[in-house]
C-alpha cells in the first residue's frame, strides 16, 4: 500500500498529530439551575451532602423521566445492557433551563474556538433532553445520531449532583479522553459550579457504570450558522510542521509518482449528513478546507499548502463482497428514500450519485491510498453499538457510516444468489500529485530510476565484448556441435 519511505513518513507525520475533537470547561452560574417543566413547575438541581441522599432529594425528578431507549439501525429499542437511564426529552416544551444557557455563558464561543477553527459562522445550542443515569446506570460506547443537517457536535452540561464513578468517556483514532465528573462536583468548593464536555458528533462515547448517587445531565444539539463557507483559512503558522515538512518531501522525492497521480486519505470524521457536502463538490482551497474536522482538516490544509490540489471523494461499498464504488457527492435525504429492500446494480444506480463501474480493488481507482480505506474486511472490526444507524469506529480506523442494509443481488435474481448486506459510505480526500517538472514540482528534474520510470526508457545493456573466431583450420578438424537438445533415442 505504501509506496516509498516519503509516503510513509506522511503517514507517520499525519498520525503523530493531537487533532481536537472535543473540548471541556467549568461555567459557574449566577444562580442555581433550575429546571421548568410544561406544567410551570420547576425544580432544583442541587449537590446534596452524599450520594445516597441525592438519589432522594431527586425523586420527583426522577419520576418524571422515562426510560431511556437507543436507536439500533431505523428503530428505537429498550436494552438495560446497552443503556441503563432515565430520560426527559425538550421536545413539544416538556423541558426548559433556567439561570444558564450555553452561549451567554461564553461556552460556545468555546467551542467554536476549538472545534471549528478558523470558522466564524455562529454555533447554537438547542436542549435535547435531560438524562439520568443512578446507581447501575451506563450506556455502551455508541455515535450520536444527527438531527437534522446543520448538526455537527453534541454538547453534555453536568450538574451539581453528587454520584461516583460514570464517567464520560470519548474515544477517537485511537485517542480517549475521560471525564470523571462525579468526583470534581463532590469535591468542589462552589456547590452549584458545572460541568460540561463538546464533541463531534461522530465521535464514538460511552458513560461508565454508575456506582452511586445519580449524575444527570442536560444534552444539547450543536448546529452551525447558516454561513454555508467558512470566511477566513488557517494560518501556515498554526499548522503542524511535521506534516507540512512531509508533504514537501513527497513532493521533491522525483523518484515517487514521476508521471503524477493521485494520493488517497480516507477521512477520520464523518461528512454524509452535512448538507454541503451534499452537492457536487469543487475543489478544496484554504477556505473550504475549513468545512473539514479536526485532523482531515489539517490534512487538506497542509496539502494546499504546499501547491497541491485537494478534491473530496465519497466512497460506497457493501459487505458481501466488498464491492466499492465512487460517489459524485453523498446521497441526499430524497435519494436515501429511493434505496428498498430488495435491489439490484441498476436500482442503486438510479438512486445513488455513483460515478463509474465498481471495484473489489481499492487500487482500481488509480488512487495511491496513504493507507487502508474503510471496506467489508475492517468492517468486521467496527462497533455495532451505535445510535439510530452510523456505524461504530474502533481504534485507528477511518470512518464508515452506515446507510442502507437490504437484500442485493447485482443482476436482479432474489433466488439463492441474494445477499444480506449492508452499504457503507465514507470520505477520501484526493491529493493531486503533478508530474515532475510541473507544478509545485517544476524545479525537479527527474533522473536515473525515476527519470527511465517517467519516460518509459529501459536500462542500456552492456554488450558483451566478442569472442575471438576460431581458425578455419581448426572449425574442420574439430568435432560438429548441435544445437538441438539430446535426443531419448
Amino acid at each position: 500500500m505504501n509506496n516509498g519511505p516519503q509516503l510513509e513518513r506522511l503517514r507517520l507525520a499525519i498520525h503523530g498529530v493531537n487533532a481536537p475533537f472535543s473540548c471541556a470547561g467549568k461555567c459557574l452560574p449566577k444562580k442555581p439551575v433550575a429546571l421548568r417543566f410544561k406544567d410551570a413547575s420547576r425544580f432544583l438541581v442541587e449537590r446534596a451532602p452524599d450520594c445516597h441522599k441525592q438519589v432522594e432529594a431527586l425523586r420527583p425528578l426522577i419520576d418524571r423521566c422515562e426510560p431511556a431507549t437507543f436507536g439500533d439501525k431505523r428503530r428505537n429499542r429498550f436494552d438495560p445492557r446497552v443503556r441503563e437511564a432515565v430520560q426527559l426529552k425538550a421536545e413539544s416544551d416538556a423541558l426548559a433551563v433556567e439561570n444558564f444557557d450555553p452561549a451567554s455563558a461564553g461556552i460556545l464561543d468555546v467551542i467554536a474556538r476549538e472545534l471549528l477553527p478558523p470558522d466564524s459562522s455562529p454555533v447554537t445550542a438547542e436542549l435535547y433532553a435531560l438524562n439520568i443515569y443512578q446507581s447501575g446506570g451506563h450506556f455502551a460506547p455508541h455515535k450520536d445520531t444527527p438531527r437534522g443537517e446543520d448538526m455537527f457536535g453534541t454538547l453534555v452540561v453536568c450538574l451539581p449532583s453528587c454520584f461516583w464513578r460514570g464517567a464520560l468517556s470519548l474515544t477517537h483514532c485511537g485517542l480517549v479522553e475521560r471525564f470523571d465528573w462525579g468526583s470534581e462536583i463532590t469535591n468542589q468548593r462552589k456547590a452549584t459550579q458545572l460541568h460540561w464536555a463538546a464533541f463531534f458528533g461522530d465521535v464514538d462515547h460511552q458513560i461508565e457504570r454508575v456506582g452511586l448517587g445519580a449524575r444527570v445531565t442536560l444534552t444539547y444539539l450543536l448546529r452551525r450558522g447558516s454561513r454555508s463557507m467558512p470566511s477566513r483559512s488557517i494560518p501556515k503558522r498554526d499548522l503542524p510542521s511535521a506534516i507540512q515538512e512531509a508533504w514537501q518531501g513527497l513532493v521533491a522525492d522525483t523518484s515517487f509518482l514521476p508521471q503524477g497521480g493521485v494520493v488517497g486519505y480516507p477521512c477520520r470524521h464523518l461528512y454524509h449528513h452535512d448538507a454541503r457536502f451534499q452537492v457536487k463538490q469543487k475543489p478544496l482551497d484554504q477556505h473550504s478546507a475549513n468545512m473539514l474536522k479536526g485532523r482531515d482538516q489539517l490534512v487538506a490544509a497542509a496539502a494546499l499548502q504546499a501547491g497541491l490540489n485537494v478534491t473530496f471523494a465519497p466512497y460506497l461499498f457493501e459487505t458481501c463482497i466488498d464491492d466499492t464504488w465512487q460517489l459524485d457527492r453523498f446521497p441526499t435525504r430524497q435519494e436515501k428514500r429511493k434505496l428498498t429492500d430488495q435491489m439490484d446494480l441498476s436500482d442503486l444506480e438510479s438512486a445513488l450519485p455513483i460515478v463509474g463501474k465498481s471495484s473489489e480493488k481499492v487500487g482500481d481507482f488509480g488512487v495511491t491510498w496513504l493507507e487502508e480505506p474503510p471496506s467489508a474486511g475492517t468492517d468486521e472490526k467496527r462497533a455495532d453499538s451505535e445510535d439510530e444507524g452510523d456505524g461504530g469506529n474502533n481504534g485507528e480506523l477511518p470512518s464508515a457510516a452506515r446507510l442502507h442494509s437490504c437484500e442485493y443481488c447485482e443482476w436482479g435474481y432474489f433466488g439463492n444468489e441474494a445477499s444480506y448486506v449492508d452499504f457503507y459510505i465514507y470520505a477520501a480526500l484526493h491529493i493531486g500529485i503533478p508530474t515532475v517538472g510541473e507544478g509545485p514540482r517544476a524545479k525537479l528534474l527527474p533522473t536515473g530510476r525515476a527519470k527511465r520510470k517517467a519516460t518509459g526508457a529501459t536500462r542500456p545493456v552492456k554488450k558483451k565484448a566478442a569472442a575471438p573466431k576460431k581458425s578455419t583450420q581448426s572449425q574442420k578438424g574439430g568435432a560438429s556441435r548441435s544445437r538441438k537438445p539430446p535426443s531419448n533415442s
